[in-house]
């Protein structure tokens, strides 16, 4: 079930005219709250010129000055960092900036079965044997008090830098933020913290203290993008921060980069992928390049990811590549025999009716894919879901939430049943005992307040749109507003009682659903994924088989049906049109648009 909303953000009354836009335009940028003449200017013209200084992250001054002493003393430096695509192009960052301003400088990534999330007493006794005197952390480490407690036992240095939520405590109602005690802490989530910007992933965090080093050390600001760039956007886009504000700027100009990149390892990543680097854009990124990042964490080691990045031969750059693909193929094996087995399950036992938060367990998943899965299943069902599955002596797992539902806060209420939780309010990593496991449901459930509207799906729309008013000078206006994402997505329309003149179905899966609307005398193509039976059986519920058939064999019929779309460009044998690529749809009558 889901609910349909126009966007209907107040109008700030700007002359919109002389910034060179038009109405449509406008509207979209406002329903985005960018709702100055200089907010867009910026949005519409993004510059690197305006990103933020990374001097006004908290501790960035401090975190420098200690690093440049201990590469001074030529000390032995250790990177930290995490197994997800934020992690390792975090550990890359980090890595390659420290080496190219002279510091004696090596890398650890936990193992995520054997190691677990973030920096622990073994990733530092490591150190510690090798004569590492300053341990840098990257896209973790907000939560190891214990462990920075321990690295200062033995007499390293240590600096925190990540992006993730700070645990707190409340004592007498009063909230108390519990950061760890390194010798400097870098996270714009920190209350201390005066960052302008707090959504910025941890790639973009390293970035910025490689930035502040650079500047110290007189290098070229060129090079600095051209060499980092590239890897602060996939890992934004990865990390699914919202694109506006300077993630915008970042992604926007680190397209641009990477389309031109001499990177041996990302050409190499490129290839195999067999993606054309001028059509690159933020989907390569996120459904691509990712996940094949990604996939080295996931089923074998990390380190394997940034041995790529850091390789030089590109021969052997390819090979690495081609490892990383294979992986990933398994990898999408894996999760979808687990996500049919949590489907499954949950159908099996009728948890919607008993449980508003799904908290599945189930033995023998690969933990390194249970993140996903929780997200195709939230995707699905619209609730806040974890998958759990077993992990030695613990039961570990991950949680993919809902925007009401705020997963870091409402699983805090209950962390006295859990050994291990970190994230923030759409994602959540998380470990306990099997014992405590009924416990922990049972807690939440009591605790949870969702009512039946919040687990309804909300689609937003930024507007009605007849198909008489659709041009191909609006979608080139609306390509000004690219790249899509999260916190910026492809604008989206609504359309009523359009007629459908014609349907083929296609695809190896029929899958792949091609039609032609029709409103007022005017027509355009459009395309649907989804399942031809499914889309079929809809219509016939409404309009009975006999118009459905007609439409299937080219017979006139009389089926309308309304629409949430985007407009599209499609190329073809060297001509190009304008087509709908339907979102959502319903059948005209069925409801009403809010």
């Amino acid at each position: 079930m889901e609910r349909w909303f126009i966007k209907n953000k107040k109008d700030p009354g700007i002359d919109y005219k002389k910034l060179g836009i038009n109405n449509v335009i406008y509207k979209i940028l406002i329903n985005r709250e960018i709702n100055t003449e200089e907010e867009i200017k910026s949005f519409l013209d993004p510059m690197l010129s305006n990103l933020n200084s990374p001097i006004l992250l908290k501790d960035m001054v401090k975190a420098s000055n200690l690093i440049l002493s201990h590469i001074a003393k030529k000390n032995k430096v250790r990177i930290i960092g995490d197994y997800d695509v934020d992690g390792v192009t975090s550990t890359y960052i980090l890595y390659s900036g420290l080496n190219k301003i002279g510091a004696d400088v090596s890398y650890d990534i936990p193992h995520r079965v054997e190691d677990g999330y973030g920096i622990n007493n073994n990733l530092i006794d490591r150190a510690y044997n090798d004569g590492v005197k300053l341990i840098i952390t990257c896209d973790n480490g907000i939560a190891a008090r214990d462990a920075v407690l321990y690295a200062k036992s033995k007499g390293i240095d240590i600096i925190i830098t990540d992006h993730h939520e700070v645990p707190k405590k409340f004592e007498k109602d009063k909230e108390i933020e519990l950061i760890p005690d390194a010798n400097a802490v870098i996270d714009p989530k920190q209350n201390s913290c005066n960052y302008p910007f707090a959504e910025i992933c941890g790639a973009v965090v390293a970035f910025k203290l490689i930035e502040y080093l650079f500047l110290i050390k007189g290098v070229d600001k060129d090079e600095f993008y051209e060499s980092f760039l590239p890897f602060a956007a996939i890992a934004t886009v990865c990390d699914v921060m919202p694109l506006k504000n300077e993630n915008r700027i970042i992604v926007s100009e680190g397209l641009k980069y990477l389309r031109d990149t001499k990177h041996r390892g990302l050409n190499a990543l490129i290839e195999v992928s067999n993606i054309k680097k001028n059509d690159m854009d933020v989907y390569h990124l996120g459904f691509i390049i990712g996940p094949t990042i990604n996939s080295s964490g996931r089923l074998d080691s990390a380190k394997d990811a940034l041995e790529l990045l850091l390789e030089n031969n590109y021969d052997l750059a390819l090979e690495k590549a081609k490892k990383l693909r294979e992986l990933n193929y398994e990898r999408q094996k894996l999760t979808t025999e687990a996500f049919d087995i949590i489907d499954e399950k949950i159908i099996r036992e009728n948890l919607l009716d008993k449980h508003k938060v799904l908290i599945l367990y189930e033995e023998g998943l690969n933990e390194s894919i249970l993140g996903i899965v929780a997200g195709k299943i939230k995707e699905k069902y619209y609730r806040p879901t974890v998958v759990l599955s077993n992990s030695k002596d613990l039961i570990k797992g991950s949680g993919r939430s809902i925007e009401e539902y705020n997963m870091f806060q409402e699983f805090s209420k209950s962390k006295e049943f859990l050994t291990t939780f970190g994230g923030h309010k759409m994602a959540c990593g998380l470990s306990m005992p099997l014992k405590s496991l009924d416990e922990f449901i049972k807690d939440v459930d009591e605790k949870e307040s969702l009512t039946k509207e919040d687990l309804i799906r909300k689609v937003y729309i930024d507007g009605n749109l007849e198909l008489k008013y659709i041009s191909m000078n609006l979608v080139k206006e609306i390509e000004r507003l690219a790249p899509f994402g999260n916190g910026n997505s492809a604008p989206k329309f609504g359309s009523k009682n359009l007629k459908i003149n014609n349907l083929n179905i296609l695809g190896k899966n029929k899958n792949f659903l091609k039609m032609r609307l029709f409103q007022n005398n005017i027509n355009y193509t459009a395309t649907l994924f989804e399942d031809y039976e499914i889309f079929l059986n809809n219509l016939a519920k409404f309009y009975g088989r006999e118009e459905v058939m007609a439409l299937l064999q080219g017979r006139p019929s009389n089926i309308f049906i309304d629409i949430v779309f985007n407009l599209e460009l499609n190329i073809f044998n060297g001509n190009t049109s304008i087509q709908l690529k339907i979102n959502n749809y319903r059948i005209t009558g069925e409801n009403n648009v809010n």
